[in-house]
């Protein structure tokens, strides 16, 4: 389990480059990547996101990094020798020819658009590739040791949770066993009140116990409930990254049962205790829009 909160950072210096990485995450939806980076590193854009989106499944992310080619200017250009020579020498020649002097060789030759060159541009992104995406590796897996991290005590939040809310589920079991007893008593003492004005039949009462025994009855439920929290608790402990979205669904399922318990219940005392549940899987679905 993965928190979606984090931060790294990353500086690194050689002879050839400096550079500097920051990425920070916080909790979101799904995936919201943000990439700041330099004119000279466009072309790696994409690469950086995919790099990023293999790693790091949802969040709103932010990624800033500062590069610096330190090589000086004259070694990202060279100059074609031969035909440097060729020029020069056509231009002596039209200097004899036309019997004039050009006022200044050296910049009629780099006038001339393919003499000088910059340094292969397919080399530098190759160079700056392998650098930088090797360096943002080392980045994005120190921010996910310390999601990990922060996962690893929001699991144990949740076991102390789920324990509670075990509790709570046992304790609605108990007063099940007594509700339709608790009912059928009430019922008897309000139709012996009215017995001499109104007369009824015992199979009536009977009837009407059976009704509301069959109307309250949340065997289904509990049964359900114990199922997601079996779930829930296996998720957590799987040892997955991706299971944020999981964990909400199975929360909304477990309030939904509660729901359904209490309204179906017709019990005072089961009444109360569902709050206190609720409260519990609320306190959880809001730690688990912070899981990834």
């Amino acid at each position: 389990m993965r928190s979606m909160t984090g931060y790294a950072n990353f500086t690194s210096e050689n002879d050839l480059f400096k550079l500097a990485i920051e990425i920070k995450s916080v909790n979101n939806k799904n995936l919201n990547l943000k990439v700041k980076i330099p004119y000279i590193l466009n072309f790696l854009e994409n690469t950086i996101k995919t790099q990023v989106s293999n790693e790091i499944n949802r969040g709103s992310v932010d990624l800033r990094i500062e590069f610096e080619d330190k090589r000086e200017v004259e070694e990202l250009f060279s100059f074609d020798k031969n035909s440097a020579k060729a020029y020069m020498k056509l231009l002596d020649n039209m200097e004899k020819e036309f019997k004039l002097k050009f006022d200044n060789k050296l910049e009629t030759l780099l006038k001339a658009g393919n003499v000088v060159k910059k340094v292969d541009l397919a080399a530098d992104e190759t160079l700056y590739t392998h650098f930088i995406t090797g360096k943002l590796n080392e980045v994005i897996q120190k921010i996910n040791k310390m999601k990990v991290e922060e996962g690893k005590r929001l699991e144990y939040y949740f076991i102390e949770r789920l324990d509670i809310l075990y509790h709570y589920v046992n304790e609605i079991k108990k007063h099940r066993e007594t509700v339709v007893e608790t009912y059928k008593n009430k019922l008897i003492e309000r139709v012996n009140k009215i017995r001499d004005d109104i007369q009824f039949k015992e199979e009536d009462i009977l009837k009407e116990i059976l009704i509301f025994a069959d109307r309250s009855d949340i065997s289904e439920e509990l049964s359900r409930l114990d199922s997601h929290i079996k779930s829930f608790r296996e998720l957590i402990s799987s040892g997955e990254y991706d299971i944020g979205k999981k964990m909400d669904f199975i929360l909304q399922e477990i309030f939904r049962e509660l729901n359904t318990t209490g309204v179906k219940s017709n019990s005072y005392d089961i009444s109360k205790i569902i709050v206190d549940a609720k409260t519990e899987v609320e306190k959880m679905r809001e730690q688990s829009m912070n899981i990834e």
